[in-house]
């Protein structure tokens, strides 16, 4: 599962990093509820929150690479 976030240019750096850090918090804490309900007891989960700066995106739409399949 991932999740990609882009903040708006121009948003102070510290309203970036706390408005971020709490958006994470938060999304930890529901996922862990869910799993802990929908999952077997012996899941384990972990979670990483890394943050990256788009120096150079050049992400592309999808591309098909063959014909559909009949």
């Amino acid at each position: 599962m991932t999740f990609e976030f882009t903040i708006p240019p121009g948003t102070p750096t510290n309203v970036r990093t706390n408005r971020r850090t709490a958006a994470v918090d938060a999304m930890k804490t529901t996922v862990t509820a869910i799993a802990a309900r929908e999952l077997p007891p012996e899941t384990s989960m972990t979670m990483r929150h890394e943050w990256a700066y788009a120096w150079q995106d050049t992400t592309t739409e999808p591309v098909t690479l063959g014909p559909e399949a009949p």
